[in-house]
């Protein structure tokens, strides 16, 4: 009875905490001259674009009185509060409080924003807030496969939401064996259930190879397929993984072809397509238990073909146990929605 209450309080820790690191929350076509709301890592944020159109991330809440500020609206590149207009400028300092245009403004009237950048049709946030000293010098740069910003290729975006935790969702694309049985109706159908994996890791990277296919994983939010002798028409499949909360992923896709760029209906033919793949996995990752990967390797069987996926989780039990920043969700919920 001891061991079991024990593996429950280190689960619960565990399942909470997450790599501070850049993740997309949203496409940069969604986000235009109205306010829209996020979620990332349990906290909620409004997304914007002030008059320059770069994109502004801040608290989501008033904090006057704690209305959504999503709700709200720009006006001369600032976010006005929907309750009582407030009005926030892009460092989230407040400016205005028209119930008192005389008065100076306390401090507490301030709120907080988000390091944000566009990169590959995306908005990305890196959840650390904008405070008094924070340099910028502090916030690593956003490293993106090349194929990401290669002017060659057209890139069809899907998206999708699954309740689970990020681990098992990273381990779902990096796990080569469950092709040719979860996906025997789409990609898989050609595949052989007996494999050979084949697979390198070092630090940040894991490389798997699968058949004529390039699996490459990064650290801790990126993937990307790439057939490597394809030498006149390729493609690439590219996710990146969102962590809402400790119980709900985003991911967002991108499926790239250098080729029949400017044909009508192909992009909507890649994204449906890919988006189907996506689905075929996601009941099953959404049925396993634990919900994040156990605390130790022993705690669930492997066989040579799991490679890829015990190397990932020896890298993720690196950072549970190591130095890196971390995030560790604070229990608090509000509904914010991904489209």
């Amino acid at each position: 009875m001891v061991n079991k209450r024990v593996y429950h309080e280190v689960r619960e820790i565990d399942q909470k905490v997450f790599p501070v690191a850049w993740y997309a929350v949203a496409w940069s076509k969604d986000l235009d001259k109205i306010p829209i709301k996020r979620r990332l890592l349990g906290k909620d944020l409004v997304l914007y674009r002030d008059r320059a159109l770069n994109v502004i991330a801040m608290h989501a809440y008033c904090p006057h009185r704690g209305a959504d500020l999503s709700l709200g609206s720009c006006r001369d590149g600032q976010l006005v509060c929907p309750y009582h207009a407030w009005r926030f400028d892009t460092d989230g300092r407040c400016i205005d409080i028209p119930a008192h245009p005389n008065r100076p403004i306390p401090a507490f009237a301030h709120t907080f924003t988000y390091p944000v950048t566009e990169r590959a049709g995306l908005v990305w946030v890196y959840p650390k807030a904008n405070d008094t000293g924070n340099a910028a010098a502090e916030i690593p740069d956003l490293l993106i496969f090349p194929e990401l910003d290669d002017s060659k290729y057209t890139a069809a975006p899907y998206a999708a939401i699954w309740r689970a935790h990020l681990t098992r969702v990273i381990e779902s694309v990096i796990d080569v064996a469950h092709v040719p049985i979860v996906h025997r109706a789409s990609i898989g159908k050609k595949s052989k259930e007996e494999i050979q994996i084949t697979f390198e890791a070092d630090g940040e990277h894991i490389h798997v190879k699968n058949g004529n296919g390039l699996l490459h994983y990064q650290f801790p939010q990126q993937w990307i397929l790439t057939l490597p002798n394809q030498t006149r028409n390729k493609i690439f499949n590219y996710v990146t993984f969102t962590p809402i909360d400790e119980n709900k992923t985003a991911i967002f896709g991108l499926a790239g072809r250098n080729f029949a760029k400017s044909v009508p209906g192909m992009n909507t033919i890649f994204s449906r397509y890919s988006a189907k793949v996506l689905e075929e996995d996601r009941t099953i990752v959404e049925s396993q238990h634990p919900r994040p990967i156990p605390e130790a390797l022993r705690m669930e069987a492997h066989v040579p073909a799991d490679g890829p996926q015990v190397r990932f989780r020896q890298r993720w039990y690196d950072f549970l146990t190591g130095d890196e920043q971390k995030i560790k969700l604070d229990g608090l919920r509000y509904d914010a929605e991904y489209h």
